[in-house]
């Protein structure tokens, strides 16, 4: 997962000053009773309840000379995965983003309140089935946050059979206001060489249970950067109480076909690095890790930082500023990986042709191809223009219309990779 200090800053301060809405996040808002539903939701009044001290130098971030380490038997932390990359700023050396999130275990007072209210809002009985799957998801986003908290993690390195050598200590943190560090670190050298589609697992040294996977990606091949949200997890709604039921009850569903289509991607395109990129907030990063698992290929999820006060501000961060937030997080990954060529697939329900469109324009011939799904029969949608050719049009204005297409079955897209992978080899 990916951030950014000046997300970070900037998402801190939207109970005050909300991002300006594009003409996409206009009509999904109007479509639908969005602040309405925002500002009757409960507020997470106990999710900053560290010291003074630890608020007040959490803004100093890496450099915060109080910071302190996790404690395992009061705390809990999130590793999560991520994708190495050619640094060049350290030629030859292998470099990857380490995010960590930091909670203080069972402190979320507010949780039976808001259970409560949510599951009121969505017409569930207390002590039911459903009323349990709502705190199990819930309690991330009220749970305590941490910040000013590092942790030494040891970096593994899989071997080819069974075995696991151990690996080099590495120091994440300190974590900012939200609870959340983000470094990016040298990955220690080993004897053996680490090699293009590789991935070892590494383990927080207090707390074995916590691990992350890192897959390695050389600067040259393929990768690809996919939507979540109704590209390859069904949501079908872009109404408030729908999204908080497909968010906190409904147990996920892949979008059919995308699972079989990703696989064939996966293979088609000789294993690329897969970036899934999300406007949903990093407290739902266990929930679609393990949706990730069971239907899709290994690769590093970016969420977004969730500095709220409320849970309105889950919906808020779902449907405002999610153009640029998306396209900050691929200036990163072109950082990262500039020479890489890139497959792009979302939908057309929030900003996915903008966001691709502005960054093919912005750094031609690095995307070689965007496949949009077109998400039909849901009312909030039937009502604007997201699914109208004009839309598409001008979201892609400037980019070859030969490089981007939409679709309704991923059965229309077989042939589409097909005839992508025989164009660039036709290029060598």
């Amino acid at each position: 997962m990916m951030l950014s200090r000046s997300w970070k800053m900037e998402h801190m301060r939207s109970d005050v000053a909300r991002p300006e809405q594009t003409h996409q996040e206009k009509q999904t808002r109007e479509a639908a009773p969005f602040e309405e539903m925002e500002r009757s939701l409960p507020t997470l009044s106990c999710r900053f309840p560290s010291r003074i001290l630890d608020n007040c130098t959490s803004y100093l971030g890496s450099r915060n000379p109080f910071a302190h380490n996790f404690n395992p038997a009061t705390d809990e932390i999130w590793l999560f995965d991520n994708t190495a990359f050619r640094s060049s700023r350290a030629p030859g050396r292998w470099t990857a983003e380490y995010v960590a999130a930091f909670f203080r275990r069972g402190t979320g007072e507010d949780l039976a309140r808001v259970v409560a209210d949510l599951a009121q809002k969505l017409d569930i009985s207390h002590g039911s089935e459903e009323e349990a799957v709502i705190r199990e998801r819930l309690e991330p986003f009220v749970d305590a946050v941490l910040p000013a908290r590092t942790v030494e993690i040891s970096v593994a390195s899989e071997q080819r059979g069974t075995a696991s050598e151990r690996g080099t200590a590495l120091r994440l943190g300190p974590g900012g206001r939200s609870g959340i560090s983000s470094d990016e670190l040298k990955i220690p050298a080993r004897p053996v060489a680490f090699e293009d589609g590789q991935a070892i697992t590494s383990h927080a040294q207090l707390s074995p249970a916590a691990t992350m996977t890192t897959s390695f990606a050389e600067p040259t091949g393929w990768a690809v950067i996919s939507d979540v949200d109704d590209t390859i997890k069904l949501t079908m709604t872009s109404a408030p109480l729908g999204i908080l039921r497909t968010t906190f009850i409904d147990k996920p569903q892949p979008i059919a076909g995308m699972p079989k289509l990703y696989g064939y991607i996966d293979s088609a395109l000789s294993h690329p690095a897969w970036f899934y990129l999300s406007a949903s907030p990093y407290n739902l990063y266990r929930f679609l890790h393990a949706f990730r698992r069971d239907y899709y290929p290994q690769g590093t999820i970016i969420l977004r930082d969730a500095s709220w006060k409320t849970l309105g501000g889950f919906l808020t961060s779902l449907t405002l500023g999610t153009q640029d937030y998306k396209v900050s997080r691929m200036q990163k990954i072109h950082r990262w990986l500039p020479d890489r060529r890139f497959l792009c697939i979302g939908d057309s329900t929030q900003t996915d042709p903008e966001s691709y469109g502005e960054m093919y324009r912005r750094h031609p011939g690095w995307i070689r191809q965007i496949f949009i799904r077109k998400v039909l029969d849901v009312a909030e949608i039937n009502c604007t223009d997201k699914n109208k050719d004009d839309r598409f049009e001008k979201a892609f204005r400037g980019v070859p219309r030969s490089v981007w297409r939409t679709f309704e079955d991923p059965v229309e897209l077989y042939a589409a990779v097909e005839a992508l992978v025989g164009a660039v080899e036709g290029e060598v």
